[in-house]
C-alpha cells in the first residue's frame, strides 16, 4: 500500500517557507522576544527579524498594553468624563 498524496488526503500544500512564518508569528503571539525568535530562524541581524514581522509585533504590543492596563487597574477619570471625584 502506497502513502496519500497530498491530493489524496485533501490537504493543501504548504512550503517549508510558509512554516517558518508561521512559527514565528506563533512565537511573537506568545511574547517570545524577537532575540530568541531570530536565534530560532536563524536571521543574521535582529532588524531583519523586526522588519519581517513588524505587523506581528503590532499585535503583541497591543497585548501587552491591555495586560499593563489589566495590572495598573481601570482609569478612575474613564467612569467621571468631567475628571470630577465623586467625594
Amino acid at each position: 500500500m502506497r502513502p496519500a498524496q497530498g491530493r489524496d488526503a485533501q490537504v493543501r500544500p504548504v512550503r517549508v517557507h510558509d512554516l517558518r512564518h508561521t512559527c514565528a508569528s506563533l512565537l511573537l503571539a506568545q511574547g517570545v522576544d524577537a532575540r530568541t525568535i531570530m536565534e530560532t530562524l536563524g536571521h543574521s541581524t535582529i532588524t531583519m527579524t523586526l522588519d519581517t514581522y513588524a505587523h506581528v509585533m503590532g499585535t503583541a504590543l497591543r497585548a501587552a498594553s491591555d495586560r499593563m492596563d489589566d495590572v495598573l487597574g481601570p482609569d478612575e477619570s474613564e467612569d467621571d468624563p468631567e475628571g470630577e471625584s465623586a467625594a
